[in-house]
């Protein structure tokens, strides 16, 4: 968009019922405290991009596996914490937090490292939950202020 963080997210909260795509510096350079993020996807697990620095430091580990494990899966844990404090920075925010990748799912390689990385919260794969939830925590007006 060619603005700045700031302006960006003045026009985000300004606007009710708006979508916000963002990526990148997102992670941290936006701020959004109260209640305005009913929704915040995660497509994929922010793993960092392998370059010559990381080869390096992979040198230092006996396995990819034990690499991954000590230095690749930490750096997504903090990344994904950041993501997620976009949305949530109060005890009294609510927002539903859709992790699209599947490698993040129950029972798959990632799930208990995105577990363990995000605060104690239901965690679910149905659709009729989440709406379920959004109802009953934002309200029945909170999508209609939008329309009108």
């Amino acid at each position: 968009m060619g603005r700045s963080a700031i302006h960006t997210t003045e026009q985000f909260k300004a606007s009710p019922g708006s979508v916000l795509l963002a990526a990148g510096a997102a992670w941290e350079g936006f701020d959004f405290p109260g209640d305005c993020v009913s929704l915040l996807i995660i497509p994929r697990l922010p793993f960092a991009v392998p370059d010559a620095l990381k080869e390096k430091e992979r040198e230092n580990h006996p396995s990819l596996r034990l690499f991954i494990r000590a230095v690749v899966v930490p750096e997504m844990q903090i990344k994904l914490k950041q993501g997620f404090g976009r949305a949530i920075r109060t005890e009294t925010d609510t927002c539903v937090v859709a992790i699209l990748d599947e490698r993040a799912a129950k029972g798959k390689r990632y799930s208990k490292d995105v577990l363990a990385a995000l605060p104690e919260m239901p965690v679910t794969d149905s659709l009729e939950d989440v709406a379920r939830f959004i109802q009953q925590v934002k309200g029945p007006d909170y999508f209609r202020e939008a329309s009108a």
